[in-house]
């Protein structure tokens, strides 16, 4: 039986890519593509984590997802060891009932007795011991208190915890991140709005609003059950190429009824310079719903009832949906969430939601528009 690492690092091999392209390209972590590749899987949060990367990887690399997760599945039953006590039968010796509840109530009895024992010898003690309170004292507890990083070097991680704070110095002003959550996910108050990230995706942001990424953050560790333990985040101020906002379309806001009858929109928020924005939908009903993010990723299913989808974009997201009442939309974005007006019932939508230049005011604009 093939390995299922030995599979994949062929595979990479051959199409000449290094870890850290690949780790860009697919947005997991470089440590998480070591371990699928040498079977280190004791590096993953859990299950679901191993089976959801490695069947990104597997796409990305051109191999069959399902065929890589049985070969994976495969070697996991194989290196389970039966114990041999479970391969030979045992005889049952079976003791009267009675016995068993004899014994029982006789045993309850005698702790009933001890512990009553040490209980009345202990209050005693406290009693006896019990130092006298002066008066006016006052109980201290002390309080920990949250951390605060600069960023002066290209690369930091660390682990963060809600409410520490990472400082950016640039062009003479210093720029705070701070930590709201860290479960289920990464949520991040900065000069721009919350950001999210969850566990294993970057994200670039531009803090001082000139149309540049200004640095880099990837979520490398998280317990989505447990705040208290934090995540485990790398920050690159240099060395990446991605930008945090694409140019958008030139639009005079102020002009609008110049505009054709195919390009009116609403204008949810403006803002100095663009920044993510995050899409949350819930399905009322079974809708085909389609969504293109940032020009580049598209998926398209049919959902139920009670379903929800999250899509996280830094320009603009394009959706399509075959019964635009069967869905209700927010948009998430610089700390504020706004409903997005749902059309008749059985009809088909499709929305522009995107940033566009107001070049009057030199203002960013998120709108909604009508796409025909």
């Amino acid at each position: 039986m093939q390995d299922i690492g030995n599979v994949l690092q062929k595979a990479r091999n051959e199409k000449q890519i290094g870890l850290e392209q690949a780790s860009r390209e697919t947005n997991i972590a470089r440590r998480y593509l070591e371990a699928l590749e040498t079977g280190m899987y004791e590096v993953f949060p859990g299950e679901p984590y191993i089976v959801g990367f490695l069947r990104n990887y597997a796409e990305y690399l051109g191999l069959n997802p399902n065929e890589c997760v049985t070969l994976y599945k495969q070697a996991k039953i194989q290196e389970t060891a039966v114990p041999p006590e479970k391969l030979i039968p045992h005889r049952q010796f079976t003791v009267p009932r009675g016995v068993f509840i004899g014994a029982g109530v006789f045993i309850l009895l005698i702790v009933i007795f001890f512990i009553g024992r040490i209980a009345a010898s202990k209050i005693g003690a406290m009693i006896s011991n019990r130092p006298v309170q002066q008066a006016g004292q006052t109980e201290v507890i002390e309080k920990k208190e949250n951390a605060s990083y600069t960023l002066s070097q290209e690369v930091f991680e660390k682990r963060l915890y809600q409410g520490d704070t990472v400082i950016l110095p640039l062009d003479g002003k210093e720029y705070q991140i701070k930590v709201e959550k860290t479960a289920p996910e990464l949520y991040l108050a900065t000069d721009i709005g919350t950001q999210i990230i969850a566990l294993g995706q970057s994200l670039v942001l531009d803090l001082n609003g000139d149309v540049a990424g200004d640095l880099k953050i990837s979520v490398e560790d998280i317990d989505v059950s447990d705040e208290s333990k934090g995540a485990l985040v790398e920050i690159l101020t240099t060395g990446f190429s991605e930008s945090a906002v694409a140019e958008v379309p030139n639009i005079k806001v102020s002009d609008q009824d110049t505009q054709s009858e195919s390009s009116k929109y609403k204008v949810l928020f403006d803002a100095g310079s663009a920044y993510p924005v995050t899409l949350n939908a819930t399905f009322r009903s079974y809708c085909l719903f389609r969504y293109e993010q940032d020009r580049t990723n598209r998926d398209e299913r049919y959902y139920q009832k009670s379903e929800q989808l999250t899509v996280q974009a830094n320009n603009g997201i394009r959706i399509w949906a075959s019964n635009g009442n069967a869905v209700k939309m927010q948009i998430i974005a610089g700390g504020k969430t706004i409903d997005i007006e749902v059309s008749r019932p059985g009809e088909v939508i499709v929305k522009d939601l995107k940033w566009v230049k107001d070049d009057e005011s030199g203002r960013y604009k998120f709108v909604v528009m009508e796409v025909d």
